[in-house]
């Protein structure tokens, strides 16, 4: 926790210097402080990152990132893992944070996610933003995983956003955030964590009609990787 804020204390005025400037190459830039924070606060952390197949992915392309949720800490790893001009989705809740909610609000799109109203209003936002030529990374389960099974249930909202845009989603799997840093507990443990990339999956392969197929898909993708890790085939119950 001290890390933590002795980080985000640092970087915070220089995120409200680039809001303030108004200036859209500065706030273009200032959204690579916190992704690069991210690597710094998992080094200090002793998280280890080992990422697979990073030649998939093109640095300067623009993607829907989907992953498995099983931590906080996937936010870290998704910014300190993925190169890209990034945005996040992320519950509406840390709007109530401090600095962390300044962050959500200037740079990312909150959600509500049992408001479907509101769900709407960020498929809008996201909608909007992607025409600045960034790429968003969305949990589609919506919330952590504490449960024994790989999934619960995606939300569609990463698979309709690729339909309305014609960005390709890039699954990615998370190994151990769930052991490193369990939902339900502020321990965070040193360890290393396995990111695999895969495959682009072109946005026309995409349609309303087979939103569930490609749920399934993804699902398939991500479970290979993680049989190589659990290979009985569930996660252990978090603490």
């Amino acid at each position: 926790m001290a890390i933590f804020a002795l980080v985000l204390i640092t970087l915070f005025p220089f995120l409200i210097l680039a809001v303030l400037s108004k200036n859209e190459r500065i706030v273009y830039y200032a959204h690579f402080w916190p992704t690069n924070a991210a690597r710094v606060m998992l080094f200090l952390f002793g998280v280890r990152l080992v990422i697979h197949n990073k030649e998939l992915i093109d640095g300067d392309g623009q993607y829907i990132y989907i992953s498995n949720h099983r931590s906080y800490l996937d936010a870290f790893v998704a910014g300190a893992a993925i190169p890209n001009f990034l945005k996040f989705l992320g519950k509406a809740e840390i709007l109530n944070w401090p600095i962390m909610g300044y962050l959500m609000k200037h740079f990312y799109v909150p959600v509500w996610r049992k408001d479907k109203d509101h769900r709407s209003w960020s498929m809008s936002e996201m909608n909007k933003l992607i025409k600045t030529g960034c790429s968003f990374f969305i949990c589609p389960e919506g919330t952590c995983n504490i449960g024994t099974d790989f999934f619960i249930r995606f939300y569609d909202g990463a698979f309709k956003l690729a339909i309305e845009t014609g960005i390709p989603v890039v699954p990615l799997t998370f190994i151990s955030t769930g052991e490193i840093m369990p939902r339900n507990n502020l321990l965070l443990l040193p360890g290393m964590v396995h990111v695999y990339w895969h495959e682009p999956i072109p946005a026309s392969e995409i349609s309303y009609e087979n939103i569930e197929v490609m749920k399934e898909k993804v699902q398939n993708i991500m479970r290979e990787d993680l049989l190589k890790h659990y290979p009985q085939g569930k996660y252990q119950l978090q603490n």
